[in-house]
């Protein structure tokens, strides 16, 4: 499948292990294509796995925070905008 890579070889990319992006999967952040017993990422799903890697491990945001940031930016993602996304939806932890 161009474009894709399995959950194992896309946890090694971003260098973490393959439970954090199946956390992420279970949480619905990403999405996985299931083919052949195994779980394949596209090029953009990766994208966004990064991304929340940041939002978690640099901007230190609870899931909640996570989950309402994603919920409203489309990529490209601005981490820019992080704050005023948090700001405007009354979020007490900004």
């Amino acid at each position: 499948m161009p474009g894709y890579q399995t959950m194992s070889v896309s946890a090694t990319g971003l260098m973490i292990d393959e439970e954090k992006l199946l956390e992420f999967r279970r949480k619905g952040w990403i999405k996985g294509v299931e083919r052949n017993n195994a779980v394949f990422l596209s090029s953009d799903q990766r994208y966004r796995a990064k991304y929340i890697l940041y939002l978690l491990d640099e901007r230190k945001l609870t899931d909640d925070q996570v989950h309402l940031v994603l919920s409203v930016q489309r990529p490209p993602y601005s981490a820019a905008e992080v704050e005023e996304i948090l700001k405007s939806a009354g979020d007490p932890g900004v």
